[in-house]
């Protein structure tokens, strides 16, 4: 908290530290989320959205904030976004009306598209009832189902590292995946989950490649990597001392 208003209480809030540039440019990441949040309590409080269009994890918060609504001296907040640049200024109210609202989506299990990068590590091709397993490099594994058409794809990427695409059903009050029916499957390289392909000999455009990284357009994006409350001559020779 960075500030304290008279009348209403009004609280103000900064981030903690300076945002770093992210490689996709996105400065404002953490203005824009804010605003991205009000939006999401407006259309929630007003029945104009959905809760299903949010974040598991989104929702979660703010069934946990609005349970300030619930006691007797507050009976709401407003969530406040700034008007910044072409986005305009959005107040939200969390009260207890956006409150159920959230706990009817979260008490009942929620459909979601979601991708799960991991290794498919079992299959059972029972007629009618085609299912794998998918194993995420962190995580729980997740039971999957999928169509016919998909049955010698699956059987092709047996202990293969996978990304897979498709509508999941998330656990009520979580948003953990309970399963998964694929829509797309697709063999993942192995360097993709964070595991081996180090002896591959792969070069620096196959690496980019299966990465997806593209090529700096601004060589200064590289220049405010380092945090700016941190002298870096201190930091260095810390690392040179821990050499000797």
């Amino acid at each position: 908290m960075i500030g304290l208003k008279p009348g209403s209480t009004r609280l103000q809030f900064g981030l903690a530290k300076p945002q770093v540039p992210l490689f996709c440019d996105q400065t404002t990441l953490g203005s824009d989320v804010v605003g991205e949040v009000a939006l999401a309590i407006k259309s929630l409080g007003n029945g104009k959205g959905t809760a299903r269009e949010v974040d598991a994890g989104v929702l979660q918060a703010l069934y946990s904030l609005g349970a300030v609504a619930e006691s007797k001296r507050i009976t709401e907040i407003e969530w406040i976004s700034p008007k910044a640049g072409e986005r305009k200024r959005v107040a939200a109210p969390v009260n207890r009306r956006m409150r159920e609202r959230v706990a009817a989506t979260i008490s009942s299990p929620r459909k979601v598209q979601r991708q799960i990068d991991g290794v498919l590590d079992m299959a059972d091709f029972k007629p009618n009832d085609l299912k794998c397993r998918i194993d995420p490099a962190i995580g729980a594994s997740v039971i999957c189902t999928f169509d016919e058409r998909d049955a010698t794809q699956v059987q092709l990427l047996m202990r293969q590292p996978v990304r897979v695409i498709g509508e999941a059903v998330i656990a009520p009050y979580t948003d953990r995946v309970e399963t998964l029916h694929i829509h797309n499957i697709e063999r993942l390289p192995s360097l993709s989950l964070g595991k081996g392909n180090f002896f591959a000999e792969s070069s620096l455009s196959e690496l980019a490649a299966s990465q997806k990284v593209k090529p700096l357009k601004d060589i200064s994006t590289l220049a405010s990597g380092f945090p700016p409350d941190e002298d870096i001559d201190e930091f260095l020779e810390e690392i040179y001392s821990a050499r000797k």
